[in-house]
């Protein structure tokens, strides 16, 4: 027994409509939503990130024996390059300018730079990452923060090597050490997170503006001039002082205020205080002016705890917007490549 069924018009259009045959691939319809930047889920993100961290190490060290940095005269090279811009400062600071200090003017100088060169070496490399890795970042799917991350395990691994040739130096002039010297641990921690955020941020500037790579040499190697690298702050505090018998200054007290807004100045003046002191000379003894019958004393190798809490706040300060610039936009990093 059949059984008849009836439709409206309505019905019977609905059902037309709805049986259309499937649209070409030269007739689909592509809508492109604007991109919004915005951070990924911090908690998994983290969680790749530390499942991925040997990725990091290895590519670092990878990166070290494709330049042949692990052999010998690599590591030689290392240490001769910021050894010879030492020695050249010297030479105009000491020799020429009349200076002095010698040796120990020389590991002055020495503390500073190598200090600096790992902060340089981070931020360089790191800005270099992102487009250096098209390839990878293209074809695979992984937290781009490992591609920084790797080249400042790169930047800490050419680093050590110059610790080890610092420290015969350091031990040949100063023989003596305290437990103060200890404090060069956190101190190359707050670095490290320092250079790092840095690093972040301009890995991300790099990817929209292709000659901040070249201009980024530049602007570190002002960057060295206006912090305390070359002269230690308390040097540059002596210098400002008005002379007691012509009440001239050697240098403009303005000077200072390059020295004491600079971000990394609380770091590398501390570098500087553990190390070699925070007398007007490095290793200060003591001394009494001959005119003013004033006694200076004997250097302090105590760091100040307002300038290791300065560091610190200003590197997190760097990490929190070099990672939250870096991070909101690496969604896109692919597209810009």
């Amino acid at each position: 027994m059949a059984t008849a069924t009836s439709e409206t018009g309505s019905e019977q259009e609905a059902r037309t409509k709805t049986s259309e045959p499937p649209r070409t691939a030269a007739e689909q319809v592509h809508v492109f939503e604007p991109y919004r930047y915005a951070l990924p889920k911090l908690g998994p993100y983290f969680k790749d990130v530390w499942a991925r961290r040997q990725f990091a190490t290895h590519m670092a060290s990878s990166t070290l024996k494709g330049q042949h940095f692990d052999s010998f005269f690599g590591q030689f090279w290392l240490v001769l390059n910021p050894m010879l811009l030492a020695l050249v400062y010297f030479l105009l600071t000491s020799v020429l300018a009349g200076q002095g200090g010698g040796l120990k003017h020389f590991v002055g100088l020495l503390t500073g730079l190598f200090a600096f060169f790992y902060t340089r070496n981070i931020i360089q490399f790191a800005s270099q990452s992102i487009t250096g890795g098209g390839k990878m970042i293209i074809n695979m799917s992984f937290p781009k923060m490992l591609l920084p991350l790797s080249t400042t395990f790169t930047a800490m691994l050419m680093y050590f090597p110059t610790l080890l040739v610092y420290a015969v130096f350091y031990v040949t002039v100063h023989r003596s050490a305290t437990w103060n010297i200890l404090w060069v641990v956190p101190i190359f921690a707050i670095q490290t997170v320092f250079s790092y955020g840095l690093g972040l941020l301009f890995a991300a500037v790099t990817l929209y503006f292709r000659d901040m790579s070249t201009l980024l040499p530049y602007v570190l190697r002002i960057w060295m001039y206006v912090s305390p690298v070359l002269f230690s702050l308390s040097y540059i505090k002596a210098k400002t002082v008005p002379d007691p018998v012509t009440g001239h200054t050697a240098l403009p007290h303005w000077i200072l205020y390059f020295y004491q807004w600079d971000p990394f100045s609380p770091i590398i003046n501390s570098w500087n205080t553990v190390l070699v002191g925070d007398g007007p000379t490095p290793f200060y003894t003591g001394g009494t002016n001959p005119v003013t019958h004033v006694v200076t004393p004997a250097a302090s190798y105590a760091p100040q705890i307002t300038e290791i809490l300065a560091g610190t706040g200003c590197a997190i300060v760097a990490l929190l917007i070099g990672a939250w610039y870096f991070m909101s936009r690496e969604r896109e990093f692919a597209v810009r490549l």
